[in-house]
């Protein structure tokens, strides 16, 4: 005996879990066996077979369905991964969406050193990218202790090459473009043949 429309809709149990299976189901889950396991974890009982037509009716069906609960309505966000956090920190603050602005900055409340180090990060970065001469001598002050300290002292002992790269038109781009491409032949022709036909090949390239 089959059960009818009307009594999946007045007496099936898995009306409880209407929007969470909804939402699973916009998510892109329609399977639902999947769909059955997940909502017995969260204590439906009947059977599978109540439950997929439970499934057809409500949403295979188009048949109308509970709206969805304001909570559900709720943009979801997740926890950054740590390469991702550290896009977030770097970013500009205004061009990142509220959810990613709310996390930075509760993140920066947090801790000081985390912020004084995003904030460091972005100047270095403004430097470079918008080659600011001047600039080098004030970070180099800042960074000095803190955070930022290892790589500040890394900078400082390179620091001509670093005021080099900020005002000189000349760039090592062409030079590594060399030695990318010898390597790229070197590693075609790896344990098959000597130095003379891998200096012919560069020379008649």
């Amino acid at each position: 005996h089959s059960l009818g429309h009307d009594q999946v809709f007045s007496e099936n149990p898995a009306d409880v879990h209407a929007d969470y299976v909804r939402r699973r189901w916009h998510e892109g889950c329609r399977n639902a066996t999947q769909l059955y396991r997940e909502v017995c974890n969260q204590g439906y009982s009947e059977s599978v077979k109540t439950f997929r037509l439970w499934v057809k009716v409500r949403l295979r069906d188009a048949t109308p369905a509970p709206a969805l609960s304001r909570a559900s309505h709720k943009s979801s966000w997740h926890m950054p991964t740590s390469r991702q956090m550290v896009r977030l920190l770097t970013a500009e603050i205004d061009t990142l969406p509220a959810n990613d602005r709310a996390f930075v900055n509760a993140v920066s409340s947090a801790s000081p050193d985390v912020a004084n180090a995003a904030g460091l990060a972005r100047r270095f970065q403004s430097m470079i990218c918008n080659r600011e001469a001047a600039a080098p001598e004030p970070w180099l002050h800042d960074a000095t202790t803190g955070p930022m300290s290892s790589f500040s002292r890394g900078i400082r002992r390179d620091v001509e090459a670093v005021r080099a790269a900020l005002t000189v038109q000349w760039s090592t781009g062409p030079v590594e473009g060399k030695i990318n491409k010898l390597k790229l032949i070197k590693r075609s022709m790896y344990g098959r043949v000597g130095i003379d036909l891998l200096r012919s090949r560069i020379s008649g390239t």
